[in-house]
């Protein structure tokens, strides 16, 4: 997105939002281009809209991000979902077919499970506690993920370059 496509964004946000402390001045104007500039402008453009039919407060960019971000990689699906996908696996594969077993889970549900163990969940006694345990995972993958995908790429290299740094500094000692 091009400052002028976010400055006609910004205008169409500010009179949505006539407070004088949104968007006050030229400062805060760039501040939120450098924080949404990695946009393209019809999807910000779209979630800009769909904020302001929803909402009777003004966005935070955080708020714009995530509308953005469920628009271009759709909403995580639920845990339930993928407990399901969890219980038909071990109806179908057993405890001896791991590997097609996993091989038929969306790759969230297999990162969990594999965390929690296939054959441990095949063969407990306790469904419901595993369960509690899988939601629990689950949901913070899901939050994770869903976090890094509303990170501008520019933040996640700063922040790549910065953890390089530390391992650096730490593995010369």
């Amino acid at each position: 997105m091009t400052f002028d496509e976010w400055k006609i964004l910004a205008k169409g946000l500010k009179s949505a939002y006539t407070y004088e402390k949104f968007l006050p001045d030229a400062d805060a104007l760039n501040v939120w281009f450098e924080l949404l500039k990695d946009i393209e402008y019809p999807i910000l453009n779209m979630a800009c809209q769909q904020y302001i039919s929803t909402n009777k407060f003004a966005p935070t960019i955080a708020d714009l991000r995530e509308l953005c971000s469920n628009t271009v990689n759709g909403e995580l699906p639920d845990y339930g979902k993928a407990w399901e996908e969890v219980l038909m696996a071990i109806r179908k594969c057993g405890m001896y077919q791991e590997d097609l077993a996993l091989e038929k889970m969306s790759e969230q549900t297999r990162q969990v499970v594999k965390r929690m163990g296939f054959k441990n969940l095949c063969t407990s006694e306790n469904v419901t506690a595993d369960r509690a345990n899988f939601r629990m995972i689950y949901e913070q993958t899901s939050q994770r993920k869903k976090t890094d995908m509303q990170i501008p790429q520019s933040v996640k290299k700063a922040i790549s370059a910065v953890q390089g740094n530390l391992i650096e500094s730490k593995n010369s000692f």
